[in-house]
């Protein structure tokens, strides 16, 4: 009877030797291979130009020129913009000031019309060009976050961060699903009647419509900055809290495996910290990829509003240096929607890349 237990025994410290780290092995191959097809097929779809092997390997200047390749081709616009709207300046300058010279500057109120709407036709619509490519470019996030977050969170429920990684996928899905609806809903007519009234209280001198173009900026891009910080403080804190529940859950269940099997309980304790580390190595890199994806979908739009806001505040500066107050007006009214677009974009992007962060430090606390 002795001989049969000791036996029994020494096999099962052998196929504890054998089992608990070969199988375990094979699952992180297993689930590696399945993550990095599904995200590359993800980045394809969006045609992002990068794959989950590049990650790793992808450097601040690669990543800084692929985003000047994707910015490249729409500077040729605002420049563009600015030539005309120069051109449009010094034309009534020169205008104005032979009919100053010719009929006494009665006729100088006519002129500042004419180079208000002429400045305001050739403006006007690219701008409505660009807010609707804005919205455009939100719908196209949204698209990809609904893709990303679902590999994202079954890789951290792997790490051992249920709770954080449910958190983040309830509270990122319905965020991004919810700034895409109101995007559409609110987004486009706040800035078409920026631009409207940028127009019109540019034509009429008279009328406060300036003002309240610059209400509407301060009140939309307040309310967007107070929204997003305190929903991303929200997200962090939950996502720590959670992090560090998944942590202490983590660790129990190591030493309950530990000391419950015998024998082998602390070699199979021992396998699942390797798998888990292999698990959090993978979580961290599709984190990354998420962020770089964000970054690339959106910094080149975010850099082209900046690029045009640049061209309203030259072309301002222009207009003030030949004395046409009207357009200067104008173009400084006109920077006011652009700011707003800009601060959806940039407060979108960076719920997103923090949120991700908090939730890539937060999976590996166990």
């Amino acid at each position: 009877m002795r001989n049969i237990i000791i036996a029994f025994l020494s096999f099962v410290v052998l196929l504890s030797a054998v089992v608990p780290y070969t199988a375990l092995a094979d699952e992180p191959d297993e689930v590696y291979a399945e993550v990095t097809e599904q995200l590359d097929e993800a980045l394809a779809e969006f045609d992002l130009g990068i794959g989950y092997d590049d990650i790793s390997a992808l450097s601040f200047g690669e990543l800084a020129a692929a985003v000047r390749d994707r910015l490249e081709a729409r500077l040729a616009a605002p420049i563009k913009l600015l030539t005309v709207l120069l051109l449009v300046i010094a034309a009534a300058a020169v205008l104005r000031t032979s009919a100053g010279n010719t009929l006494g500057g009665a006729s100088g109120s006519t002129y500042d019309m004419v180079c208000v709407m002429t400045a305001a036709a050739v403006t006007a619509p690219q701008l409505i060009d660009v807010y609707r490519s804005t919205v455009e470019e939100i719908e196209l996030c949204g698209g990809f976050i609904i893709v990303f977050v679902p590999v994202f969170t079954a890789v951290s429920v792997m790490c051992g961060g249920a709770i954080s990684a449910g958190v983040y996928h309830m509270l990122i899905l319905g965020a991004s699903e919810l700034i895409t609806e109101l995007s559409e809903s609110w987004l486009m007519p706040i800035l078409g009647a920026t631009t409207a009234l940028s127009v019109t209280g540019s034509v009429f001198p008279d009328s406060a419509l300036e003002s309240v173009v610059g209400l509407l900026k301060k009140v939309s891009t307040w309310s967007i900055t107070l929204v997003m910080g305190l929903f991303t403080g929200f997200v962090s804190l939950k996502c720590t809290i959670a992090g560090k529940a998944d942590g202490v859950a983590v660790k129990a269940a190591k030493s309950l495996i530990s000391g419950a099997v015998p024998i082998v309980g602390g070699a199979v304790s021992d396998a699942y910290a390797t798998v888990k580390g292999s698990f959090e190595v993978i979580g961290s890199n599709v984190g990354a990829a998420g962020i770089i994806g964000i970054i690339l979908l959106l910094l080149p739009k975010i850099l082209e509003l900046f690029v045009y806001r640049g061209v309203m505040l030259l072309g301002a500066a222009a207009a003030d240096m030949f004395g046409a107050p009207s357009v200067s007006k104008l173009l400084k009214s006109l920077d006011g929607g652009l700011a707003t677009a800009q601060c959806v974009l940039v407060c979108y992007s960076l719920m997103f890349v923090i949120s991700s962060a908090i939730l890539t430090q937060s999976i590996g606390q166990g």
